[in-house]
This record gives structure tokens, C-alpha cells and sequence, in this order.
């Protein structure tokens, strides 16, 4: 049985580290893959991204532990999650919301606990009886809605000559994410030019690859390129940024997590 790993324990300290000695304690035979660690402290926006870009190149029934802002309480419960033939595990805190985007699980279930019980130990035996077979249905309440989170949406203009966004997520490489997705666009395009605007800068074109940018005849290392990534979301970067040589589309741009991005056709 396959059981990834979300966080935001970061891998400075010990705690992914005990994480996984805790699974293979009680799962010595458990498959764990670790998909980040790294997300920003509480920031469940992120985790979503995460977890709703990468869950589905995993095999059916695969279990995902999402330990972001994770502690429950009565009025953060622990969640259990079955979707698109996958489980997910978190505290109902909003982050399942924005990863189903409005969809319907095939179940949802909410976990007995007491107080002051550690979470990640709680997570971990819960994922374990999972693992083993356990019913789904036998490990607490069926419930039918989730704590929701409203996503930030792209927004398109009255008279369709303009698509708003928002940066929802900066990568390990200074990448700045939005939220205006390849289909939105292709939907307004209808073949004409356009600017993809964002604090003082202008990009007129969108490339299929970073490779398709660097064949071009002026591309230079740290220019700037849109792009539609792996999980379909317009994506503003610098060809070959790095923080350690120049910056990053993020440091050098001056792009955060909600800056505003739009296009404009013409």
C-alpha cells in the first residue's frame, strides 16, 4: 500500500523524520513517498495546489496523509476523504474544499477523537487501518459536507477582453503559479493577441515549453516567459532562474502568493 506525505514540518527539524519511523513501527512493509514538506506554515492554499497537482499520477486507493495546519479540534475535525477512487486524511480545516473544487467525494468521514490527542499519531493509526482493509464506514460518522474554503477564481470581464487572476503558489524554483488555467483562456482567446500583465511588466506570448522559449533566436538566460504547466495554470518565470545566480521570477519580478495577473486581448 502506497501513503504519501504531505506538511508543512519543513526538513530542518526532526518531525518528518519521526513521522515515518512512526508508520514503519506499525507498517514495516508500508510504501511512503513523499510529496512535499515544504509548504508554507498553515498555508492550506499550497497544500491544495500540492496535493490536487500530484494525487492522480498515484495508483487508485493509494492513501494521502495532508498534515497541513493539521491539529483538530471540535471545530476542526479529523476528515476522511474518498475521491476519484483515492483517500485523503487531514483536519476538515478547508484544505479537501479547494482540492475537490466544488465536486463530490464518494464519502466523507468524520473521525472519533479525544482531546489533546496528537494529530500525527492519530493520522498515522488511522492511515494504518486503512491499510490493512479497514472499512472506511466503520471508522466513524459519514457526513456530507466539508469546511469550506472558497478558491480564488479567475475573472473574466464583462465584454471577454480581459481574464483576472491571482499568483496562488511560488515553486522551489521562484516561479510565480496562477490561478488562470488553459482552458479559461482558450475559451477567450478566440485567436487574438494579448498582453499578460502583472506589476510593471508585459508578456505577448505564451510557450508550450521552457525548450520552445530557449530555441527562440533572442531567448537569454533569466528572461521572461509564460508558460501553461503540467497542471494546466499560466505560469510566469525566468529561463534558467535561480536565487543563487540573479533571482527568480518571484525575488527579481517582485511576485507573491495573491499578486494580481491579467490579460488583456486586443
Amino acid at each position: 500500500m502506497i501513503i504519501t506525505l504531505t506538511s508543512d514540518f519543513g526538513l530542518k527539524d526532526h518531525y518528518v523524520g519521526a513521522l515515518k519511523g512512526m508508520i514503519y513501527s506499525r507498517f514495516p512493509s508500508a510504501r511512503l513517498v513523499d510529496i512535499s514538506h515544504e509548504i508554507s506554515p498553515f498555508v492550506i492554499q499550497e497544500a491544495a495546489y500540492v496535493i490536487g497537482s500530484s494525487y492522480h499520477y498515484f495508483p487508485e486507493k493509494t492513501i494521502h496523509l495532508v498534515l497541513t495546519d493539521a491539529e483538530f479540534s471540535a471545530e476542526k475535525r479529523p476528515i476522511l476523504v474518498f475521491w476519484n477512487n483515492h483517500y485523503f486524511l487531514s483536519a476538515d480545516n478547508g484544505v479537501m474544499s479547494l482540492v475537490i473544487a466544488g465536486q463530490k467525494p464518494e464519502a466523507i468521514i468524520a473521525l472519533p477523537f479525544e482531546n489533546n490527542q496528537n494529530s500525527t499519531e492519530f493520522f498515522v493509526k488511522t492511515a494504518i487501518e486503512l491499510a490493512h482493509g479497514k472499512s472506511i464506514f466503520e471508522m466513524g460518522e459519514t457526513i456530507f459536507s466539508l469546511k469550506e474554503m472558497q478558491p480564488l477564481k479567475a475573472v473574466i470581464s464583462e465584454d471577454k477582453t480581459k481574464i483576472t487572476g491571482s499568483i496562488i503558489y511560488i515553486d522551489r524554483f521562484g516561479n510565480a503559479i496562477s490561478n488562470i488555467s488553459k482552458e479559461l483562456f482558450e475559451q477567450i482567446h478566440k485567436g487574438r493577441e494579448f498582453d499578460i500583465l502583472f506589476r510593471s511588466y508585459r508578456i505577448t506570448k505564451i510557450h508550450p515549453t521552457y525548450i520552445d522559449y530557449a530555441s527562440e533566436k533572442n531567448a537569454t538566460d533569466g528572461g521572461k516567459l509564460a508558460i501553461f504547466n503540467q497542471a494546466g495554470l499560466l505560469e510566469i518565470a525566468l529561463y534558467k532562474g535561480n536565487s543563487r545566480s540573479g533571482g527568480t521570477a518571484s525575488s527579481l519580478l517582485g511576485i507573491e502568493h495573491e499578486s494580481s495577473i491579467s490579460i488583456v486581448f486586443r
